[in-house]
């Protein structure tokens, strides 16, 4: 996936989770209709750089908790998940955000320790 194709995926996210933040504070609740949406669109986003999967469901329930943390075929997605976060928040710009996306492998290495 191209970056521009990556910005305007992005800009799908950020729009759904402006309208979704209007529609919670017009009826003074949580509504997050958009939430497997934007879920989704990240997903296809850290798939098209060859991010793996999340997988710390299954490997917890295969080596018990908390060894399927620790265990070397383990990978979790919560990084990436945060830069979304912090995107969303106006505390990362997008082209940072793109940035951390397609260079995940080092974030990830720095990450992981």
């Amino acid at each position: 996936m191209n970056e521009a194709t990556m910005s305007s995926l992005i800009d799908m996210i950020q729009d759904m989770r402006t309208k979704e933040k209007k529609v919670e504070d017009a009826l003074e609740m949580t509504w997050s209709v958009y939430d497997h949406y934007m879920s989704e669109l990240e997903h296809i986003i850290l798939d098209s750089v060859g991010m793996p999967r999340d997988n710390t469901v299954e490997m917890t329930e295969l080596y018990g908790d908390p060894e399927g943390y620790g265990h070397e075929d383990t990978f979790c997605r919560d990084i990436a998940g945060d830069w979304f976060f912090d995107y969303s928040e106006g505390e990362l710009s997008k082209e940072q955000l793109i940035k951390n996306v397609v260079n995940w492998k080092e974030f990830y290495n720095n990450y992981k320790g």
